[in-house]
């Protein structure tokens, strides 16, 4: 990389999602000739015509831009935005993670989903090269997933979403992380330690996705967050487990956004929750939603 290339991707990372560095960084690629110069100027304006989309769709297949099939990867100012890459269902969809990560489309990406398997070598080749400004990182795992082989090289990680059927190990200190996914999971008993021991004084969100209701054991370890301030369930069922459990919570005094849209709530429940938010003085954002999963 040059000198040059050097400044203008740094200044990218200090900013990931302001727009001007990458017109800059494009106005340089258009003078050496470079069609990502012409991508970045095209994605960067507020609309496309017809004749613009095309040549948008035409330079997204020149070789030196094309990494992933259009499906798994998002794309914005130029770079892939968001990048999925999932367990291969035939031989022609193997993708080379490492290659792919090293691709110059994804050196901006702020968000990967990754369940390429075996889980544990793919995230080894992540560690090794992921984007400095990946923020968002969802991880699918057919089995069990030791927690502990989460990158703790991922500087700019803010997110983290787990969807497993079994969980071990240990979620490592991730120094940015300030929200965490849980979904479809079994954690056994140790919720509080598995999940959030290392990372208890930064995490502000936590979103559950469960089949059928939570347990009181997890809503009572997230509810024990110090600083949460967004919670989230989807769940076919909600009762009194939950009302119990957030109202002898210290949450009910720090929460500012609840989220039960998708939560399979009953009218009464509902009308519980309602006359239990009165005594939730910092709660600005309240979701209740149809009790039926679209």
């Amino acid at each position: 990389m040059s000198d040059e290339v050097g400044k203008l991707a740094s200044a990218i990372d200090a900013a990931p999602d302001d727009p001007q560095g990458y017109a800059v960084y494009g106005d340089w690629l258009s003078q050496q000739g470079d069609p990502r110069g012409e991508l970045i100027a095209l994605q960067l304006l507020p609309s496309l015509d017809r004749k613009q989309r095309e040549r948008v769709k035409a330079l997204l297949y020149e070789p030196t831009i094309r990494c992933l099939p259009g499906p798994l990867a998002h794309w914005r100012w130029g770079f892939v935005h968001t990048a999925t890459l999932l367990r291969p269902t035939t031989a022609t969809d193997q993708v080379d993670l490492g290659a792919l990560l090293r691709h110059p489309s994804m050196r901006f990406v702020r968000a990967f989903t990754l369940g390429q398997e075996p889980l544990s070598t793919a995230l080894a080749t992540l560690a090794a090269n992921a984007p400095r400004v990946l923020s968002a990182l969802t991880l699918y795992a057919p089995r069990e997933f030791d927690l502990s082989l989460v990158p703790t090289t991922l500087p700019s990680l803010r997110r983290l979403g787990l969807s497993v059927p079994q969980m071990t190990g240990r979620l490592p200190l991730l120094p940015g992380l300030r929200a965490i996914e849980l979904a479809y999971a079994d954690f056994g008993q140790a919720h509080d330690e598995l999940l959030f021991g290392a990372n208890r004084l930064t995490l502000t969100e936590v979103k559950l996705v469960v089949s059928l209701e939570p347990e009181r054991a997890l809503l009572d370890a997230v509810f024990s967050l110090p600083n949460l301030s967004t919670f989230t369930l989807e769940a076919q069922r909600v009762g009194a487990t939950l009302l119990e459990a957030l109202e002898q919570s210290p949450a009910m005094e720090r929460l500012t956004r609840l989220d039960l849209m998708r939560s399979g709530l009953s009218e009464r429940a509902a009308k519980k929750m309602l006359a239990l938010t009165r005594r939730m003085p910092r709660l600005t954002e309240l979701v209740l939603g149809d009790p039926a999963w679209d």
